[in-house]
């Protein structure tokens, strides 16, 4: 349950990251409405796991958690109004406040149910970088996926943005892949006589080693081929190629994603 919590939270945070390069008055109502009613209801979904399991996502940090949970809610109920009026100037507040609530609670539900099994240098930076760079690959890859698709909705959109969309979501990949290079460069620095040692419990066979290397090649290195070839058909003008390809890549990521997700539970060691 944990798992899918911080997942909930993961994608609304990456999602709601990518509301503020599209030119509203361009792309009509309909578009942001689909996102914004696609974040309500990832954060319903993870409302309700709050409210109603017996998981304590927050622990000690259960009002500051509680707190953001609501604003993040109260501030897309928000969003999704003021694009419903088309105020898309105005329509900025309530995303940028729904994102900082969103992250907030992410963030705290990630520093309160991951525990520590294995020493681990600077694992609290390291948390917090891995899961942010975690949400921002699932929201990019996600609503660029949903981008191509709108091209075939109003075709006559430019194909810059899907272009930029494309780049900046192979940039979220290879940072993706710098983080768990740092996790696995200050993993290998402790010293060899401890057990679990961190390094030795994700990616060894004895360990968690099929998973950690699953996840690698599923999560990481298929996405970073798809982006690259999203790319060259979003700058060919190809949409619905780059949306066929952007199907895969998403359901990459997202696996990927899970599995970093519970590697990290398991180990402590963010991947």
């Amino acid at each position: 349950m944990a798992v899918f919590f911080l997942f909930l939270l993961a994608l609304s945070v990456g999602c709601l990251a990518t509301q503020f390069l599209v030119p509203g008055r361009g792309f009509g109502r309909g578009y942001f409405q689909l996102n914004a009613l696609v974040v309500l209801g990832l954060l319903g979904l993870a409302s309700a796991v709050w409210i109603f399991s017996p998981l304590d996502p927050f622990g000690r940090f259960s009002g500051l958690g509680s707190a953001a949970m609501i604003v993040a809610v109260v501030a897309l109920f928000a969003y999704h109004g003021a694009i419903w009026r088309e105020a898309w100037d105005a329509s900025h507040w309530p995303a940028l406040v729904g994102l900082l609530a969103a992250g907030t609670a992410f963030l705290t539900a990630g520093h309160a149910l991951i525990g520590t099994p294995t020493p681990l240098p600077h694992r609290s930076l390291l948390l917090t970088v891995n899961l942010t760079a975690s949400a921002l690959l699932l929201g990019w890859s996600l609503m660029t996926m949903l981008l191509g698709h709108w091209y075939l909705v109003v075709p006559g959109l430019r194909f810059r943005h899907l272009v930029v969309f494309c780049q900046i979501l192979l940039g979220t990949v290879v940072l993706r892949f710098l983080t768990i290079g740092a996790s696995l460069v200050l993993a290998a620095s402790v010293d060899p006589l401890i057990e679990p040692h961190p390094l030795r419990i994700l990616v060894g066979l004895a360990g968690h080693g099929m998973f950690f290397w699953f996840r690698l090649l599923w999560g990481l290195a298929i996405p970073l081929l798809l982006g690259v070839m999203s790319l060259s058909c979003a700058r060919r003008q190809s949409n619905q190629s780059a949306t066929g390809i952007l199907y895969v890549l998403v359901m990459g990521s997202l696996i990927g994603e899970i599995t970093a997700l519970y590697l990290t539970l398991i180990t402590g060691v963010p991947v």
